[in-house]
């Protein structure tokens, strides 16, 4: 969201989150938090570590293991990856030498065919997201972690294959003498699974819960993220009543009663903007009558971890939109567009010309109303008007300094440097 001092929110969110801290709970579950863009959790069996998750790269991996090796000799045998985003599997190539077994959850999305023939654009998109081309100034953080370490100058991702794909809902299994199940929960991701250590009452929830209003629309593109099966998984999660909470990225979750009403109210956040937004658009609203209707209820918009730090509530709302009816609003205007040339052609005819929209693109620089700059900007470069591009730009890294989410801020101004090499 768009928000005065919006820079200042993200870097203090970045201070206090990506401290290097290992957690320690029960007898061997050790959780790494600031080690990686996620976390990690080592447990230790009778004669070996099961590593769940595995960090973004194979150089924070290492780091990681050094200190797992000041806490017990035993090597990791066995991986289990929470879900298949790269960022949690990245690092377990550091484990090849004494990794035997990989487990991950079989993916219950389908998938659309020949995705990838757009991979280029989900690329370049992911590209903006993510900030990868941004320094550290510019990016401040990657939203629910550090910067993954391909932007530090690090190894890339080198995943290990999984050697088994868990396909039943729930399976009991016993490792190295240390009982838990294994939970397929898809949220985030289509292959999203818990582990459940009973016997301690510690729950490894993955990316379907962490301290932040979850990114359940990924700007970057990419097949619908089934928010009411989301929502679902959390239920299921609710039900282990877990002592311990550790998520896939930033703090644990500590202390049953802390547990139940965290996740009770992030449930409950994410539940009223779907149901908002299926209400409004039942009632024939377009998407952005919908976007203008939907605001989390007032108990919860100002608990810490739900804000807009990663994802976004207005993009969630696109979304829903979007997957439930399709790209056309409803209103007919919009059944066929004049073409984009045509329409800012006419529309600064109608304004009384270039000059006249560009001394109104000034004045709305200056008296920081960038929304309706960007409109401006993109109404006079679509009629050829080169001195809209450097106004755009400023206005791209002024709305950056605006937008608590990482996500957003990234895409602007990556998307400016872009801009930038293009002139």
């Amino acid at each position: 969201m768009l928000e005065k001092g919006g820079v200042n929110i993200l870097q203090e969110f970045a201070t206090i989150n990506e401290t290097k801290q290992i957690f320690h709970f029960g007898e061997g579950v050790h959780l790494f938090v600031g080690y990686g863009h996620s976390n990690a959790v080592a447990i230790e069996g009778a004669m070996s570590v099961i590593l769940i998750d595995t960090l973004d790269s194979p150089d924070r991996a290492a780091e990681m293991l050094m200190e797992l090796q000041k806490i017990t000799p035993k090597p990791v045998r066995t991986i289990i990856y929470t879900h298949g985003h790269p960022d949690h599997r990245g690092g377990a190539g550091m484990f090849q030498a004494t990794a035997q077994s990989v487990i991950a959850f079989a993916n219950r999305d389908h998938q659309l065919l020949d995705s990838r023939k757009i991979n280029d654009v989900l690329l370049k998109r992911t590209q903006h997201q993510m900030g990868y081309r941004l320094n550290d100034d510019e990016a401040i953080t990657q939203g629910i972690g550090m910067r993954e370490g391909h932007t530090q100058g690090q190894r890339g991702y080198a995943p290990l294959l999984p050697t088994e794909i868990i396909t039943d809902g729930i399976v009991d299994r016993v490792i190295d003498g240390v009982h838990l199940q294994l939970i397929s929960a898809p949220g985030e991701n289509g292959d999203m699974g818990y582990v459940w250590l009973p016997d301690q009452k510690i729950m490894c929830s993955g990316d379907n819960y962490y301290a932040a209003f979850p990114n359940l629309a990924a700007i970057r593109g990419g097949q619908y993220r089934d928010i009411g099966r989301w929502i679902q998984s959390l239920d299921l999660l609710i039900t282990y009543n877990a002592v311990t909470v550790l998520p896939g990225h930033l703090q644990p979750l500590e202390g049953a009663d802390i547990v139940k009403t965290t996740l009770r109210n992030y449930r409950d956040a994410i539940a009223s903007i779907f149901d908002q937004t299926l209400a409004h658009i039942d009632a024939g609203l377009t998407v952005q009558e919908v976007v203008e209707q939907v605001r989390l209820p007032d108990h919860l918009r100002t608990l810490p971890y739900l804000q807009e730090i990663y994802g976004s509530v207005e993009w969630t709302v696109r979304a829903i939109f979007t997957a439930y009816v399709g790209w056309f609003d409803g209103n007919p205007t919009n059944l066929h567009k004049m073409p984009q040339y045509l329409y800012s052609a006419k529309m600064v005819a109608l304004i009384g010309g270039s000059d006249k929209v560009l001394n109104a693109l000034e004045t709305a620089i200056s008296e920081a109303d960038y929304l309706w700059a960007l409109q401006l900007c993109d109404l006079l470069i679509a009629i050829g008007e080169t001195k809209a591009v450097d106004l755009k730009i400023k206005t791209l890294y002024a709305l950056a300094d605006l937008e608590t989410s990482a996500n957003g801020r990234h895409y602007y101004i990556s998307y400016a440097k872009e801009m930038l090499d293009n002139k």
